[in-house]
């Protein structure tokens, strides 16, 4: 498939039956790994990837860099990849547009776009139109149908019950206006996710926050039509690293190696 074929087939994936489940990768291997799997798309993960470069999330990974390692990742893979910009990297609508020429020049057919400022208030909503609109003017220059999905982080910054859904609501539809094609928001309350989706005509997305969150049915039944997994997935395996490394160090044995892939099976799309 070309890029273009590729963006098509991105937007189909939000339309139809079952909601879109979008693993998050954040490096070649874990992105052939997941195309291996199964799954028809992947999505990077702004936080993981950052982490791996040994820098902490927000922006504080060069624009460049981030570029690079989701080019590495759809090099490696076949299939879709959308990349998390994080607030598209820059303080005008101008920068937000130079971002997304650059995310379709490294082979992505979609991008997140987040509305909050240092994780602490969420940007006005004519400035964040503004940036989606830059945005979509870009993408349409470069001839792509890009997927942008517009994050809305009013939960993300305290908000809660009808002031959240309210303000999500407004903010989503100034978004789509401007030219978004989907909608995000991170929060494991059901309320929110329906109060928006039945508002919304839009695919809503939702992040798996951890084992605890409703299943990919239950979450289709709110209306959820795209779930996406951030760093958690980073996170699991550094998670499983961390234990057993501590009982390798204390009880002696190797079992942290147990259902380890063979490397010839690791190495074999790269060779």
């Amino acid at each position: 498939m070309n890029l273009s074929q590729k963006a098509h087939l991105f937007q189909a994936l939000h339309v139809g039956g079952s909601a879109l489940l979008l693993p998050n990768a954040w490096d070649a291997v874990s992105a052939k790994i997941m195309e291996d799997a199964g799954y028809p798309a992947i999505a990077t993960a702004s936080a993981a990837i950052a982490l791996t470069h040994g820098v902490a999330d927000g922006e504080r990974l060069s624009r460049n860099d981030m570029i690079q390692a989701v080019k590495r990742i759809t090099n490696a893979v076949s299939i879709p990849v959308t990349a998390d910009m994080e607030s598209g990297y820059g303080e005008t609508a101008a920068d937000v547009a130079e971002t997304v020429r650059a995310v379709i020049g490294a082979g992505a057919v979609g991008v997140n776009i987040e509305d909050n400022i240092d994780h602490r208030v969420l940007r006005p909503v004519s400035e964040m139109a503004d940036r989606i609109a830059a945005a979509r003017n870009a993408a349409e220059a470069e001839g792509i149908e890009l997927y942008i999905n517009a994050r809305i982080d009013a939960c993300l910054i305290g908000m809660t019950g009808d002031k959240a859904l309210n303000e999500s609501i407004e903010r989503a539809k100034a978004y789509l206006d401007a030219g978004a094609s989907g909608i995000f928001v991170i929060t494991r309350d059901t309320g929110l996710m329906a109060g928006i989706s039945n508002a919304v005509a839009a695919p809503l997305n939702v992040l798996a926050m951890d084992a605890g969150m409703p299943s990919v049915r239950e979450l289709e039944s709110y209306g959820v039509r795209r779930i996406s997994l951030g760093p958690r997935l980073l996170q699991a395996m550094m998670g499983h690293l961390l234990s057993g490394v501590r009982r390798m160090r204390d009880e002696g044995q190797f079992d942290v190696l147990d259902g380890l892939i063979p490397f010839y099976d690791l190495e074999a799309s790269f060779r």
